[in-house]
């Protein structure tokens, strides 16, 4: 069975993603900040320390993945942190939006770039990149959310460059919204139950293929605009 990296995998959308995969028979590599907050143990899950906004940390985690495996078939980048929703320009606080962005956007190219050599190879691999719809510039009719939503932008944008650079490298890397998922982060108002969201999150990654690289997808199913 596949073996599946998750980052952030300790609680919303990232346990439930090791929760589903698990339950598939799956293997998974789950990354988290602070493992001993990792409630959840399975059989098949080993958990690692990282910390997607230290480079060190991500170094040290793709040392640890590669003691355990010589090769992975999906990598989730999935850790994230929000900002504080500002309403004007204002209030935005640029210390903050720096470490918003370095968390959504730099964290995961860095993850990318530290298991790359895990995921070349003959066989298809895949770079599932968790991004929002908050992220597209054609929908961003509301404002507010300076820093969060550029972040997703960017990550959007990552998501464009390493599809182009993984063509030759047999890896495909796509951008997929989870909706307004009822999670930690998402807030008890959220209409879509984060099983919901993974569920199809899952389903669409499993037909990731070269087609699909380099395009950004609801859970749904339904393409959305950068």
């Amino acid at each position: 069975m596949p073996t599946w990296v998750i980052t952030g995998a300790n609680r919303g959308l990232g346990l439930e993603f090791a929760k589903q995969l698990l339950a598939a028979g799956h293997t998974v590599l789950a990354g988290v900040r602070r493992p001993e907050s990792m409630e959840f143990e399975h059989a098949q899950m080993t958990v690692f320390q990282l910390d997607v906004a230290s480079t060190t940390s991500v170094k040290d985690f793709a040392e640890q993945i590669k003691s355990v495996t010589d090769s992975i078939d999906v990598l989730v980048n999935n850790a994230g942190r929000m900002d504080g929703r500002w309403q004007s320009i204002e209030k935005v606080d640029p210390e903050l939006s720096l470490d918003v962005l370095n968390v959504n956007t730099i964290g995961p190219l860095r993850v990318s770039q530290a298991l790359w050599p895990l995921l070349q190879g003959s066989t298809p691999t895949k770079i599932a990149n968790i991004s929002s719809l908050m992220g597209s510039i054609d929908d961003c009719m509301s404002g507010r959310s300076y820093a969060y939503r550029t972040s997703k932008t960017g990550l959007n944008m990552i998501t464009k460059i390493l599809a182009v650079e993984g063509q030759n490298d047999n890896i495909t890397v796509t951008s997929y919204h989870p909706g307004w998922a009822k999670t930690d982060m998402g807030g008890e108002r959220a209409p879509v139950p984060a099983s919901v969201s993974v569920e199809g999150l899952i389903n669409l990654i499993n037909q990731q293929t070269e087609g699909r690289s380099g395009r950004f997808f609801e859970y749904t199913g339904d393409e959305l605009p950068w």
